[in-house]
């Protein structure tokens, strides 16, 4: 919920009078944590800043009017000399020593955003900038996690001997960006935060997920123990920004563990402590003490709580005004922050370390394809610019990373927010050029500088919920091909749109599907009309099931359902799963714009072999040692639970919403939802969705729930054709259901490796 922002109102009482007043303050950078925290946490307190500085003005103005701040400058230059006596430093984290550095050695106190430095030079000589004033300026850093209760407690007990001598620690800290939560982190205005690009350019943001949040976990661990040294250091960097890294290192008195970050992945969010009398384990976002040996230890108390009794604390609210309230009573007592800047110094050593030292993160399923087939001629890209666009999905992740490693491409990566960039974001932009794409938004202009200079394009946006948005995005796309000149178009459409499969061999040949309303087939019949009215020079493929890693549909949400123990297949199960992976995919997709037969064509791409509905879960549910959790039901049983559930959603407020006249009670209904609790909201979700109300002690999905697209999808027993790839296109697919099998399961092991280990014979 936001918090409400205040500002001093006329009759309120004035500072006490052994406060001094509050000090003329600027705020430098109002980027995301800027306009949505820093702002609305100072209004909090009362204090107002005399000045912004931004070089976005139009950014800058708006929060001006926001929190009633009287002067906007572009750069900090801008400033008159003694015109402000404190400065929060909020800009992109490569600028806070540039930016904070002169104002030190003028004597103004500042306040810098994490991460303090990029460097640990630079953290040393901004430490020493604020002590070399007399008196010294108060420089506080911005880790504001220590303000936690649960991470002062967890210092307590080290300090006091309550785990015993403290011998190791293990923290994951992992959050998909695809699946960022809403209440955890706001929408950003445009261009600010995560969604702008600065975020993702390494020159700008001075690294990835390490930096970025390894700066706040690596305070906190090094606050707990120590001072480290980084014995080993990887991550998945291709020459720019991080998304995956792994950190071993040794802190003080021989304490050795591993630290693991990640954008790409939801990881436990806890870190543990393991010392010779006792453990605990905390969570890294709140106040939560997730497991204690012995139990006893909860009941240590600090300032007359214990660990059993945690305040309610908000990490993305509360420890923003605080963090803002310790530095101005530090100021006005010429005292330390509780964050000095340099006791963050540790913390930007071990990154810097790290750096330093940086290996190749493995990942033993990202190795090259043998280019069986056609694909054996590679580099044929080689030089040539190419654009992608829905560049930050599943396919168009893995499309990306082979034409810049196998290819030798310059890719231009479009995608709908820079949110979800973190894949591609990992090349040097040399390599891949971010662009952001919103297809929906009919832009000619824009989308012709998009597609201007290319040679190939592969369109794989789309928008999931929009037929109509699919085809316009298409027409978009096909037109500004046209005005360019591009050599080929490649439109990776669907095998849903010959959606209900039937139960007989499916060819390029078949009748195409019942519901003109599928996103995919729109949005394809619009590619074939202008390939066949407009000399489009174009080629259609249509992939079956893809599978693979970073599969939501087809890898990661039956993995959940799995791990939930909710994964239901209609009886026996013997329908037939055209399974490809992910990298034929990518193969024919780039054989298809090479070759001169693929003009004008429709192919279907599926894998070299069908197996069954029940051969693919049970492959994956046996790496994670949840082969129970694949149940099968009777067809009728499941076709009616269907069809009382499609009743129940036709009901769904949110569907009765969608009519225009009742489109004014959408607000209401939202601020109810946003009422009710966590439990009541998950029920409606279910009752809603899934179409029967589920016991208290069953998982998400547990009641033996498809939708009747879903159900019909794992009845079908249609063996999809790919003769017409074969022949034309020269594509042989490379994976077996096998081979693409072993693939996936290393990339399993990887992204839910806690599972996968409580699975293993060791597990616990």
């Amino acid at each position: 919920m936001k918090r409400r922002e205040r500002r001093p109102a006329p009759g309120d009482p004035e500072p006490p009078p052994s406060l001094p007043p509050f000090p003329r303050l600027a705020v430098i950078g109002c980027g995301a944590v800027a306009g949505e925290r820093h702002l609305p946490a100072l209004s909090e307190m009362g204090w107002r800043p005399r000045v912004l500085v931004d070089p976005r003005a139009e950014r800058a103005a708006e929060l001006a009017r926001r929190h009633d701040v009287e002067r906007v400058v572009r750069d900090v230059s801008e400033l008159a000399a003694g015109e402000v006596e404190a400065a929060l430093v909020a800009t992109s984290s490569a600028l806070h020593a540039r930016v904070a550095l002169p104002l030190l050695e003028n004597g103004v106190h500042v306040f810098v955003e994490k991460p303090l430095a990029t460097s640990t030079a630079d953290a040393r000589a901004l430490t020493a900038a604020a002590a070399a004033n007399s008196p010294p300026v108060v420089l506080a850093a911005g880790n504001m996690r220590r303000f936690l209760f649960v991470n002062r407690w967890v210092k307590m007990l080290i300090e006091r001997g309550a785990l015993g001598e403290v011998e190791s620690f293990d923290v994951r800290e992992g959050e998909c960006f695809h699946r960022r939560s809403s209440r955890n982190h706001p929408r950003r205005a445009a261009g600010t935060g995560q969604f702008s690009p600065a975020f993702w350019n390494r020159e700008t943001a001075g690294g990835g997920v390490l930096l970025d949040i390894g700066s706040h976990t690596l305070d906190t661990l090094t606050w707990w123990l120590g001072e480290g040294t980084v014995t080993a250091y990887r991550d998945d960097s291709l020459g720019g920004v991080e998304s995956d890294a792994l950190v071993e290192l040794e802190l003080r008195g021989g304490v050795v563990g591993t630290v693991e970050l990640s954008r790409t992945r939801t990881l436990r969010n806890t870190a543990v402590v393991n010392g010779s009398r006792g453990r605990v384990e905390v969570a890294l976002h709140g106040n939560e003490v997730v497991g204690v040996s012995p139990g006893e230890l909860v009941a240590w108390e600090l300032d007359g709580r214990s660990g059993a009794a945690m305040p309610s604390e908000d990490l993305w609210g509360d420890m923003f005004e605080r963090e803002l309230r310790d530095w101005l009573d530090a100021i006005r007592s010429a005292g330390a922050p509780f964050v000095a800047g340099a006791s963050a110094a540790p913390g930007i050593d071990v990154i810097d370390q790290c750096y330093r030292m940086r290996r190749p993160l493995r990942r033993p399923w990202t190795g090259t394809t043998r280019g069986r087939g056609g694909a054996a001629a590679r580099g044929g890209l080689r030089g040539r610019t190419v654009l992608v666009t829905g560049a930050s999905g599943f396919i168009g992740g893995r499309l990306t990373e082979r034409l810049v490693l196998e290819e030798g491409a310059r890719v231009r990566a479009a995608v709908r927010t820079f949110q979800n960039a973190a894949r591609v974001s990992r090349f040097p932009p040399e390599a891949v050029e971010v662009r952001r794409f919103d297809m929906t938004v009919p832009d000619t202009d824009a989308v012709d500088d998009l597609v201007g200079g290319c040679d190939t394009v592969f369109h794989l946006a789309h928008d999931a919920g929009s037929a109509k948005a699919n085809a316009a995005g298409a027409r978009l796309v096909g037109a500004a091909c046209r005005r360019a000149g591009v050599r080929r178009l490649v439109f990776v459409s669907s095998v849903s749109v010959y959606d209900p499969l039937p139960d007989a061999p499916l060819t390029e040949a078949s009748a195409a599907g019942r519901s003109p309303r599928n996103n995919k087939f729109a949005a394809e019949r619009e590619i074939v009309r202008m390939i066949r009215e407009e000399g489009l020079p174009a080629t259609v493929i249509q992939p079956t099931i893809v599978y693979g890693p970073f599969s939501a549909h087809w890898t990661d949400d039956p993995v959940r359902m799995l791990l939930a123990g909710a994964l239901v297949l209609p009886a026996p199960g013997d329908g037939i799963c055209n399974a490809v992976y992910v990298d034929d995919v990518v193969s024919a997709s780039i054989l298809a714009s090479r070759r001169d037969e693929a003009q004008g064509e429709t192919f279907l791409i599926s894998g070299p072999d069908h197996p069954t509905w029940l051969d693919f879960y049970r492959a994956c549910a046996r790496v994670l040692g949840r082969q129970a959790a694949v149940r099968t039901v009777a067809y009728e049983e499941l076709a009616r639970r269907a069809a009382q559930g499609a009743r129940r959603q036709a009901l769904a407020p949110g569907r009765l919403l969608a009519y225009r006249p009742l489109r004014p009670l959408r607000p209401v209904l939202r601020f109810v939802f946003g009422r009710l609790g966590a439990s009541v909201q998950a029920r409606v979700r279910r009752f809603y969705e899934q179409g029967l109300p589920l016991p208290k002690d069953t998982a998400s999905g547990g009641a033996g729930f498809l939708p009747r697209r879903r159900l019909d999808l794992y009845a079908a027993k249609c063996a999809v054709r790919i003769d017409k790839a074969r022949e034309r296109l020269g594509y042989e697919p490379e994976f077996d259901f096998e081979r693409g099998m072993e693939r996936t399961a290393d990339y399993l092991r990887w992204a839910y490796s806690a599972a996968v280990a409580d699975a293993s014979p060791g597990g616990s």
